[in-house]
């Protein structure tokens, strides 16, 4: 992984997966483990065989964007590989790279368990200013099933609405300003109502 110091002690990515594109918190500010993360990126990319997808991020203030990608196994709904793609602040890339490794073996419905706090002790925290990370991530977990359920599964909006719920145009909503399930979501209405 190449590093380009701009700041005395904050390091700059640029891979084709990991892309520091945030002027960043000092590097002091990161834990060891999310630095380890961010350096092993063992799961960076798109896994053999992957049939799920998704996007989350924002675009105001610097752009922040997650993409997981993962192989899940229609008959038992169980994880297997998963990679990703995360462009922004390290603490974006270190929330990505944990959710890459945690979901591995879990269910669907472990996955959908969760939450910020989950991924927050994954990485050991994140720096004072961050904290829309964890969201991004839970999000994007989120995003994942409910891709993999619309396209692997063929659910219409009221599955999707059962096992993925989604409050419209709550806070979450609101901060992750980009989503592919909420952009797959109103397709989906769209369709359902005969406007595409």
């Amino acid at each position: 992984m190449a590093r380009v110091h701009l700041k005395e002690d904050t390091p700059f990515l640029r891979t084709p997966d990991m892309y520091q594109i945030e002027n960043d918190a000092p590097i002091t500010e990161y834990s060891e483990k999310s630095l380890d993360l961010i350096a092993d990126a063992r799961n960076s990319g798109i896994p053999d065989g992957a049939n799920a997808f998704c996007s989350v991020g924002r675009e105001k203030r610097g752009t922040v964007q997650m993409q997981l990608f993962a192989v899940i196994d229609p008959e038992t709904e169980t994880f297997g590989a998963v990679g990703f793609r995360s462009h922004g602040c390290l603490a974006a890339i270190a929330c990505a790279a944990a959710i890459s490794q945690m979901l591995p073996g879990m269910t669907i419905d472990e996955a959908l368990e969760i939450d910020q706090k989950t991924v927050s002790d994954a990485v050991d925290g994140v720096p004072n200013g961050r904290a829309y990370t964890l969201l991004f991530a839970v999000e994007a977990i989120k995003a994942l099933v409910g891709d993999f359920f619309l396209r692997v599964k063929g659910y219409n909006l009221a599955q999707l609405n059962e096992r993925v719920t989604c409050q419209n145009m709550c806070v979450d909503c609101l901060l992750t300003e980009n989503c592919s399930l909420r952009d797959e979501r109103v397709d989906q209405e769209m369709r359902e109502v005969g406007e595409i």
